[in-house]
């Protein structure tokens, strides 16, 4: 019986205590080497930038110019959405099956365009109490430029569709970077997550941190120069694109990952934003992107990171100095393209290429539900009660078209936590 005893032991020992197992579920962890410090000096130079230009506009103007219409989406495209999870070598039960209740699709240009790609989505639910920004319900999804699909060294950077959500109607604008009071660039990050605070945008930078947009300061450019960004000659051009928005801040921190972003114990990947007005105060959410777990339990499958918001204000709360995680987790779920908390629970939404992947949702534990093909951020509108995504996908890897483009909604109440 001993020498038994001595076999299964050892046989344990081989297989890797219990406690030395990565945990199958969501763990807190200290959040403090993700803090971040904020530089707001952008902000002098977009005013700079108005005032030069005369040109400081509302969002309800753009709005009111738009130039493309959204549309009740073709088959192919309604395919990416939960509902039609068909795969064989996961399957699910029906009660895991998830449903969308709305959507849009864009235009066929915007649908099957290769060279920009659909990440990050927001709203003015996020943006205002009442859930208007101003006389309009908006929606707002983030591109970036894919410099390869595009045949070209010259990134154009990223730009942000808004979308009115009454009369169906969009237009594209370009994020910029002010240079001088008199200039700007485009600004070429992945833009992988938005969330919008009042007259801030903010926008995930994969490895800096976060970039911070001012809503309220949408400036107007010629258009008779598609490959020309900034000042040329008496006027200001941004390939094409009839509205500019400045950036004004950045929130950067200590510490750089490499790129392409690789997690690292100390450093984040600036993967998807969320807000959860479930909190007091409210919080901003951080969620990070890992193909794969990690053998380093202190990254795991990624990491969920709250920073909270000032009220008044709108900007992160700071403290010495420094923006300072309010709470921090690692997930056991990797892939995570979005992440959204909501009276504390935690949404995550997986990738699996131009297959169909997975929601999870709890608190520590999780469920496991349907979710898209290639669904990005995540986007709770807390008036109506649905959780949006956009969709990335309008070709595979092997550069076939698929056609899998979609903005879509589920009810967060029938996403059960465990």
């Amino acid at each position: 019986m001993k020498r038994l005893g001595f076999i299964v032991a050892m046989l344990l020992l081989a297989a890797g205590t219990p406690a030395a197992a990565a945990p199958n579920q969501i763990t807190e962890r200290d959040g403090s080497a993700f803090s971040l410090t904020p530089d707001w000096s952008l902000d002098t130079q977009a005013a700079g930038l108005a005032s030069t230009l005369g040109s400081r506009l509302p969002v309800s103007d753009v709005l009111a110019a738009a130039n493309r219409s959204t549309n009740d989406c073709s088959t192919s495209r309604k395919q990416a959405q939960p509902e039609f999870y068909d795969r064989t070598d996961i399957p699910l039960q029906a009660n895991q099956i998830l449903h969308s209740s709305d959507r849009f699709c864009w235009d066929d240009s915007d649908s099957k365009v290769s060279y920009w790609v659909p990440q990050g989505v927001t709203g003015s639910s996020d943006a205002d109490d009442d859930g208007q920004w101003g006389p309009n319900k908006v929606m707002a999804v983030s591109w970036h430029y894919d410099t390869g699909k595009a045949g070209t060294q010259t990134d154009h950077g990223a730009r942000l569709s808004l979308v009115d959500r009454v009369s169906g109607k969009y237009r594209h604008v370009l994020l910029v970077e002010p240079t001088s009071s008199s200039n700007f660039r485009a600004v070429p990050i992945h833009a992988g997550g938005l969330a919008w605070l009042g007259r801030y945008l903010y926008v995930a930078d994969t490895s800096r941190g976060l970039r911070v947009f001012d809503m309220e300061r949408v400036l107007e450019v010629a258009t008779d120069q598609d490959d020309v960004i900034g000042k040329s000659g008496s006027k200001y051009y941004a390939y094409g694109y009839r509205y500019v928005v400045p950036q004004v801040a950045t929130y950067r921190q200590a510490i750089t990952p490499p790129s392409p972003c690789v997690p690292q114990p100390n450093a984040l990947c600036y993967s998807s934003l969320a807000l959860d007005r479930s909190t007091t105060p409210d919080t901003l959410v951080v969620g990070e992107y890992r193909d794969g777990r990690s053998t380093d339990l202190s990254i795991d499958g990624g990491r969920v990171v709250h920073y909270d918001v000032d009220a008044s204000t709108r900007k992160l709360a700071v403290s010495s100095g420094k923006a300072v995680p309010s709470r921090a987790v690692t997930t056991p779920k990797s892939n995570v393209q979005g992440a959204q908390t909501w009276q504390g629970e935690y949404y995550l939404g997986r990738s699996s290429a131009d297959k169909h992947s997975f929601m999870f949702a709890g608190s520590a534990d999780m469920n496991t539900y349907s979710w898209a093909v290639g669904g990005e951020d995540l986007y709770y509108e807390h008036g109506s009660g649905l959780l949006w995504t956009a969709t990335e996908h309008a070709f595979n890897a092997a550069d076939t078209l698929i056609d899998k483009r979609i903005v879509f909604a589920v009810p967060l109440a029938g996403i059960a936590p465990r």
